[in-house]
């Protein structure tokens, strides 16, 4: 996911930003000043221009226009596709300077102007958080995507595989404007993993759906374990469907069986709509924006002090 985007004059002005994360604590202007600075000193000592830095939490890309003088930046995940990151920024380059072209032959400084960019970057820009169901046949995944509203649609992901999916919008969540949530059938993706690596790859949760019988749950933690070490970056996360049956057993139960956060759910029940998007804020929160946000005092100037003195820099050049 993308936290944050900075537009910034190549004397270290900054001249939009838009964070799609609580970042109410952290100098903006400060974080410009320091990454034209990096910048500045990889160009003094013949290491050329700055492409990316890594962090421990997130990752920094760049790009230039050295004919106009600006410095376009985008802050993302550590996980994230740095490829899919850099296509974005090209993007969000060339619609900039369409857009401002005659502001910027003789700009004044003045950086209200760029406040209506907000609109192109919401829709363009934002990478939304990808959920990822899966469950064994007769689990209940096409029920649940059927909870949310609107169109359920075929995407073909990089590998030419059908992908069924739907973007969602979540109340109540700070900076996310959406979700996307696939499903598929989780015995196929574990058999043929590797003709899925680039869908699995760019998903940031997985939720393993079971029926809650005993059969069923020991099929699918049997799954999971088959999965697990080969998945380097979702978070893991249950949700025992069908807790409507009388030989279900309950969340709590699965949870001590699975050793991963379990959640009770009746597919078909009145209720159902209301408990999965509760399950799905949850899950965001938990596995999205706590993370965003501890990453945040990485390069903050209030808590430069309290930074961790092994944090782990690595900064590529051309």
């Amino acid at each position: 996911m993308i936290q944050k985007i900075l537009i910034i004059k190549s004397s270290g002005v900054l001249c939009y930003s838009k964070s799609f994360v609580n970042d109410e604590d952290i100098d903006k202007d400060f974080v410009s000043g320091f990454l034209t600075a990096i910048n500045n000193i990889a160009k003094e000592i013949g290491g050329g221009e700055i492409r990316s830095i890594h962090f421990r939490n997130f990752n920094i890309v760049y790009t230039f226009d050295y004919e106009k003088n600006w410095i376009f930046i985008i802050v993302t995940d550590i996980d994230d596709s740095e490829e899919e990151v850099r296509h974005k920024l090209e993007y969000l380059k060339l619609e900039f300077f369409k857009r401002y072209r005659d502001d910027l032959k003789n700009w004044d400084y003045d950086i209200v102007k760029f406040e209506s960019f907000d609109e192109f970057v919401i829709k363009n820009i934002f990478i939304p958080p990808k959920i990822l169901l899966v469950g064994t046949p007769g689990t209940g995944k096409s029920t649940i995507l059927e909870l949310f509203p609107g169109e359920t649609v075929i995407k073909i992901d990089e590998d030419m595989n059908d992908i069924l999916e739907k973007s969602i919008q979540l109340p109540n969540l700070e900076g996310i404007l959406e979700i996307i949530v696939r499903e598929m059938d989780l015995e196929d993706l574990v058999e043929n993993l590797k003709n899925y690596k680039h869908f699995v790859d760019s998903v940031d949760i997985i939720c393993f759906l079971t029926n809650s019988g005993g059969m069923n749950v020991r099929k699918t933690h049997k799954l999971l374990l088959l999965l697990e070490p080969k998945i380097k970056k979702a978070d893991f996360y249950v949700i025992a469907n069908f807790q409507d049956v009388s030989t279900s057993h309950v969340p709590e139960k699965v949870e001590e069986f699975f050793r991963v956060k379990t959640y009770g759910l009746s597919a078909i029940s009145k209720k159902a709509e209301k408990e999965i998007y509760e399950i799905l804020i949850e899950i965001v929160n938990r596995s999205i924006l706590k993370k965003i946000n501890s990453s945040q005092k990485v390069i903050c100037k209030n808590e430069r002090e309290e930074k961790e003195e092994d944090d782990d820099i690595i900064i590529y050049v051309d």
